[in-house]
């Protein structure tokens, strides 16, 4: 520790000199390393005092992406409380990866839009799709800075200043989106995660009934939001709640708006290469002196999955059974037909809840059929039921040839699944302002 003594000082002036005792002050420590930080407090997790585990704790989960790496190797602490405490931290640490918008770095000076669309692809794990024969694209030599800027509205900037817009591939099997010439529209957007969702027209209706039989009129009126959504490639979305909940909706002349109806309770599960979903919400009208919505708050029910694993069967017939993690396989039946065909029935049991709709479970597993070379088999169908608590799946392959036999199948899963409610903020939304003469 180091000391600062202060000398004695005199007064001038004062007939009598003022003794100031030796002082001593302690220098604050040096602040405390990252790493040095972490390790320490990876070791709090074990402390046999309750309050300081817990502490350790929040402080972990504060860090962030900053501790996995040190969570990871205390996996294998001889410790069973710092064991169990870091995989739930890395399970939480997970799931905000799961719920985060991807964040693109780039800069460019008169880079052609082609080039740094390909760049940002290659850098968020994202398919983007230009140029033949996806449709014309608006070649144009930008001048850009992005620092952590959200995958979307990256995108959205790069077509505001080349003249194209986003619109999805066509082909289900193919992943990812077009960008192609176009105007982009003036569409409202919101980001929120993964998600990007665009206002795509709003309807104000006057309807007036005149009753004959007691000679009245009577008018009434309805106003009604249209929404888009699109995701990222890398979000893996299995269920949607059917509407959009309402949480704040106010004009520019500040008065709030109300939904004309309670949110919907359905839920919808996602087909297989599904890359847009519509919607509409329904608001109590809006008064025809408000000239914007100043602000509309949104949230939208997802369900997602993320952690993908790999289970290999290498031998595949009747009653093998196969188990990784909370998952475990069952070949049920296996049958091979002329011309290379074959077909496979797996009864597929998880320790993860059973979700609603349980249609969302069907979305979770892709199966990968391998012959005797390594080459795939093609799926030519695939059909699922639910029976004691298992999925059974039913698949047909083709091989490459008529002589192709089966090897082994490599079953896709996520070891992660989640539900959430993702908030979407739209800002000055214009409002159709005509109403009846």
């Amino acid at each position: 520790m180091d000391w600062i003594s202060l000398r004695v000082c005199r007064i001038a002036g004062m007939s009598s000199a003022i003794s100031i005792a030796w002082m001593a002050v302690s220098l604050a420590a040096p602040p405390e390393r990252g790493e040095i930080r972490v390790a320490r407090l990876i070791r709090d997790l074990g402390a046999s005092d309750y309050s300081k585990r817990q502490q350790a704790d929040q402080e972990l989960a504060a860090l962030g992406r900053e501790s996995r790496e040190s969570l990871e190797r205390a996996l294998a602490d001889p410790d069973v409380e710092v064991r169990l405490r870091a995989k739930r931290l890395l399970e939480r640490l997970a799931l905000e990866d799961l719920w985060s918008p991807t964040r693109v770095n780039y800069q460019a000076h008169e880079v052609p839009a082609s080039k740094i669309l390909a760049a940002l692809a290659a850098q968020t794990g994202n398919h983007i799709h230009v140029g033949d024969p996806y449709g014309n694209f608006a070649e144009k030599p930008l001048d850009l800075h992005f620092l952590a800027k959200g995958y979307w509205e990256a995108l959205d900037e790069i077509c505001h200043q080349t003249g194209n817009r986003i619109r999805p591939h066509y082909d289900m099997h193919t992943p990812g989106i077009v960008i192609s010439a176009g105007a982009a529209g003036k569409y409202p957007r919101a980001y929120g995660g993964p998600v990007r969702a665009q206002i795509v027209g709003a309807r104000r209706v006057f309807i007036e009934e005149l009753n004959y039989e007691e000679q009245k009129a009577e008018l009434t009126h309805s106003f009604q939001i249209n929404l888009r959504f699109h995701w990222e490639d890398r979000f893996r979305m299995v269920g949607y709640a059917t509407q959009p909940q309402l949480v704040e909706a106010v004009t520019d002349n500040q008065v709030i708006i109300s939904a004309a109806q309670p949110s919907g309770s359905g839920w919808n599960a996602t087909a297989r290469g599904l890359r847009e979903v519509t919607a509409s919400l329904k608001l109590n009208p809006v008064p025809v002196s408000a000239k914007t919505l100043e602000k509309l708050t949104i949230k939208w029910g997802l369900i997602a999955v993320g952690q993908p694993a790999t289970l290999e069967l290498a031998e595949l017939g009747p009653g093998k059974r196969y188990s990784q993690d909370d998952l475990a396989v069952t070949i049920e039946a296996i049958e091979q037909h002329p011309a290379g065909k074959c077909q496979l029935t797996l009864s597929v049991v998880r320790d993860l809840a059973m979700p609603e709709p349980h249609d969302v479970i069907f979305q979770e597993y892709e199966a990968e059929l391998l012959d005797a070379e390594g080459r795939p088999y093609r799926l030519q169908s695939q059909s699922h039921a639910l029976s004691d608590g298992a999925v059974q799946v039913k698949l047909t392959y083709n091989g490459e040839s008529a002589q192709s036999t089966p090897k082994s199948l490599k079953l896709h899963y996520p070891r992660l699944r989640a539900r959430r409610d993702v908030e979407l903020v739209f800002r000055n939304v214009p409002l159709p302002v005509g109403r009846p003469e």
